[in-house]
């Protein structure tokens, strides 16, 4: 096997294991097992399960910010462009849990080193996103917006809540929840 396919089969063995598993569950012979490398191979690559586990994670966020970062063809409905972004946000984090929990964890502790300044990072690219479709939106009468960054990190903190508290619900049915209340909030209307 070329030496890039067992990095790339490491880091999805390891991706799977830890989706299913704690961090501190699963173990480096687990991965080499699934990966079917010896875990001298492993070593190679990672120096150790940290740097495993956020090379899976950095993954994955470079993915969805690819997503979020993709203009749509005509930002003439900012509103379905925003619905865009939060969809993609929901989906990945339903689909991975783990990244979510990291998240969680990270905001809470405000860990240090290289790792954790990536992850950082990684979140501010994700936060400028949604700020630019909301002052877009902004610019173009969609959308009353006083503090964009401010406003981005309400958004994202509800999607954080909605992966907390909406078990059993669908991705559809959150992202329409969210952008419910985040677009029109929770008031009746007349």
């Amino acid at each position: 096997m070329p030496k890039i396919d067992r990095r790339k089969q490491v880091l999805e063995e390891a991706a799977r294991l830890f989706s299913t598993k704690r961090f501190d569950e699963v173990l480096m012979d687990d991965i080499a097992h699934q990966a079917g490398v010896g875990k001298g191979t492993i070593y190679t690559y990672f120096a150790d399960k940290e740097e495993l586990y956020f090379a899976v994670v950095f993954e994955g966020i470079r993915r969805l910010n690819e997503q979020l970062q993709r203009k749509a063809e005509h930002l003439q409905d900012p509103e379905a462009e925003l619905r865009r972004m939060v969809h993609a946000i929901v989906s990945f984090f339903s689909r991975n849990r783990f990244f979510f929990r990291l998240m969680a964890h990270e905001d809470s502790e405000g860990g240090k080193g290289k790792n954790r300044k990536r992850w950082r990072a990684e979140q501010s690219i994700q936060r400028e996103a949604i700020e630019a479709v909301l002052q877009n939106g902004a610019e173009q009468g969609f959308f009353s917006i006083e503090h964009p960054q401010v406003e981005a990190a309400i958004l994202r903190g509800m999607v954080r809540s909605m992966m907390i508290h909406a078990k059993g619900l669908s991705v559809e049915a959150m992202v329409n929840t969210i952008m419910r209340v985040f677009l029109q909030g929770v008031r009746k209307k007349p």
